[in-house]
């Protein structure tokens, strides 16, 4: 009788085991399935606040520009870092003038290079939009520190090329604006234009631009 007891607890124990590891593996499927739900909810709500937006012009290699960005700016930090630990080994005899010299001349030429580096690429369009209702305009641009910054304007606020004194032979044409003097710049020679139609209801026709896409 002891043995048929212990059978049964034994028995109830290994089925209560099996009931719990299969609970733990039902409420771990359903957080999987909760957490994929979410992810695939917020794809979609990042889906819908980009569909009133039509994309007008690209520069393929915004992203190259933008690695170009961060990594000077990198250097330029090593490279500044170098100084002090330099005027250290000379004050300590272990390098000459002429060395410590050198190194102060590379830092400060990496601080020019950042400076005109920095000073196109945070002013480099990588994409326009216009709104659904066409009366808006979305900047996408870079910044100092090589990442995407948008800007919104009214599409009225943009000066025409025609209007711009700009011409195919030119590699980087200014965006201009009525409102300000922000130096902002795109190029046609090597960006794409996704939609003509829509891009001359931005800066007019571009029958007077030779070449163009």
């Amino acid at each position: 009788m002891l043995i048929i007891t212990r059978l049964n607890v034994l028995t109830n124990f290994k089925v209560g085991k099996n009931l719990l590891l299969k609970s733990k593996q039902i409420a771990k499927l359903n957080y999987a399935s909760s957490v994929a739900k979410n992810k695939l909810s917020q794809e979609n709500k990042k889906l819908d606040d980009r569909s009133p937006w039509t994309p007008i012009y690209f520069f393929p290699h915004i992203r190259t520009a933008a690695i170009c960005s961060r990594f000077k700016l990198y250097q330029t930090a090593v490279t500044l870092a170098a100084v002090p630990w330099s005027i250290s080994l000379y004050n300590d005899g272990l390098i000459e003038a002429s060395s410590l010299g050198v190194i102060s001349g590379c830092a400060t030429l990496a601080c020019c290079t950042l400076y005109l580096l920095s000073y196109y690429f945070r002013r480099l369009i990588g994409i326009l939009f216009l709104s659904e209702d066409e009366e808006s305009v979305q900047i996408s641009h870079l910044t100092f520190w090589g990442r995407k910054k948008d800007i919104i304007v009214p599409l009225q606020d943009i000066i025409p090329l025609a209007d711009s004194a700009c011409n195919a032979n030119d590699i980087y044409i200014k965006l201009k604006r009525f409102s300000c003097e922000d130096k902002l710049y795109f190029t046609l020679k090597y960006g794409k234009i996704l939609d003509k139609a829509k891009f001359e209801k931005v800066f007019g026709t571009l029958e007077f631009l030779d070449g163009t896409k």
